[in-house]
């Protein structure tokens, strides 16, 4: 049952932030757990290298820690992500940092008809400086505004429904995909590798490291061409002579005497 971790960037309107997440919870597919990680009371700067981590940010690293997977929801702020989701993630790279290897999928959400490709593009771009592995296409995005809910706060759009089911979905099936392959790849025996015995160089060669030098010192033959898909080489092109006799009236026209120039009837 993977369990899936939520940095949701803030939204224009607390209470449509506050909503999606919910809805967000709710629609997750059976047997998925989405759980909020929440990054209060950071400090203002960025880790320090030289000093231990704070409370707030020991509990965050903690709370990735203890999930299968991340999704970060990001609006967009000038162009680019939030900065207070750009802080959690500075805190949650910190070292040892919780994102390496760790299955993220990211998503958009906006309103209506507004952009949020310049945010995602930034926001992949950070995640994968951190280590992260990030889910690839299909980018998925919300639309999502305060006329979404209604004023009990449960979701009147179907298609905001639609696409947070499809995200959710597509981020559960992610982390699983990335738990297997991990598994297979742990269970798989290392093959040895065999040492490579470096070639004889030739005589006269004083650099034997050289691998253009090493090819050629051992004269031996190339791998044949393949017979299928390559055009046969010719020794000779055969182009139509110019000083052939031809019936074409322009060409006739234009035929001049190679010593003085003239035209030549």
């Amino acid at each position: 049952m993977p369990v899936i971790g939520l940095l949701l960037g803030q939204l224009p309107e607390v209470r449509t932030t506050r909503l999606l997440s919910t809805l967000l919870h709710t629609v997750a597919p059976r047997g998925t757990t989405v759980v909020e990680l929440t990054a209060s009371d950071l400090p203002l700067h960025a880790p320090y290298t030289d000093a231990p981590l704070p409370t707030a940010g020991i509990a965050l690293k903690r709370a990735i820690d203890e999930v299968d997977g991340v999704l970060v929801l990001t609006p967009t702020h000038e162009r680019s992500i939030p900065g207070a989701l750009k802080h959690a993630i500075d805190w949650a790279t910190a070292s040892p940092s919780s994102l390496v290897g760790r299955p993220v999928a990211i998503a958009g959400a906006a309103a209506p008809r507004a952009g949020y490709f310049a945010a995602l593009t930034h926001l992949r771009t950070v995640l994968k400086d951190a280590g992260a592995t990030v889910m690839g296409q299909p980018e998925h995005a919300l639309s999502v505004d305060a006329a979404s809910f209604d004023e009990h706060g449960a979701c009147v759009d179907a298609d905001l429904e639609a696409q947070a089911k499809e995200l959710l979905a597509a981020i559960a099936g992610f982390v699983v995909h990335q738990a297997r392959a991990s598994l297979a790849a742990g269970e798989q025996p290392a093959t040895p590798v065999a040492p490579v015995t470096p070639a004889t160089p030739a005589r006269g060669l004083t650099a034997p490291s050289d691998p253009v030098a090493a090819v050629l010192a051992e004269r031996a033959p190339g791998p044949p061409s393949p017979t299928v898909g390559i055009p046969a080489f010719v020794d000779a092109v055969s182009t139509a002579d110019p000083l052939v006799e031809t019936s074409d009236p322009l060409a006739v026209s234009l035929r001049t005497d190679s010593t003085t120039g003239a035209p030549t009837p």
